[in-house]
């Protein structure tokens, strides 16, 4: 009887624990399953509990220690077209020449937030993701030929080439390769 009662009453100390102590164990539970340096699951340098009497500032950071996903400032999402994709682009040579402007079918021509081909047009809708030195994905409504639909384009840029792809459509996946035509 007396190894049950003492088992209990061991049971029961550490909710009789102060706050602080309370903490500090919540802290080595956490830090033991692998969960940063305290119970919020925050890593960096802890904040000190004990401060005395001093104020703690409101604005303080708590300890937190930058790293290289929020230290990097994010570029704000383009609302347009971004100037690098911009401009005429041909399949083939001939595409960018002005005497076979009517016969270029395999002509592109992208500016702020339209894409204009042969026979459509396609107006950006929004823009999904963007990496800001090469690659754009947004939707665009396109319309030709008596015809609407919607597609999702990426267009990823290198050096003098931009690269087309998209999915689905009746047509299929579309994966082509434009070069710039000259200014």
């Amino acid at each position: 009887m007396r190894i049950i009662l003492c088992l209990g009453l061991a049971l029961t100390l550490p909710a009789c624990q102060p706050a602080a102590d309370k903490a500090d164990t919540g802290e080595a539970i956490a830090r033991d399953a692998g969960v940063g340096d305290g119970p919020t699951g925050r890593s960096g340098r802890p904040v000190s509990k004990h401060v005395g009497n001093a104020v703690i500032p409101e604005n303080i950071n708590e300890g937190l220690e930058p790293t290289a996903t929020n230290t990097a400032a994010a570029a704000p999402k383009p609302t347009n077209i971004p100037e690098q994709f911009r401009g005429r682009w041909g399949l083939t040579t001939n595409d960018c020449k002005a005497e076979f402007a009517s016969a270029a079918k395999g002509l592109m021509v992208v500016n702020d937030s339209r894409l204009t081909f042969y026979e459509s047009r396609g107006t950006l809708d929004r823009i999904d993701r963007w990496t800001p030195a090469n690659r754009f994905t947004a939707n665009y409504g396109f319309s030709g030929e008596g015809q609407t639909w919607e597609r999702v384009i990426t267009f990823e840029r290198s050096a003098n080439k931009l690269r087309r792809t998209e999915q689905g459509g009746e047509e299929g996946p579309v994966d082509l390769t434009y070069t710039a035509c000259p200014a």
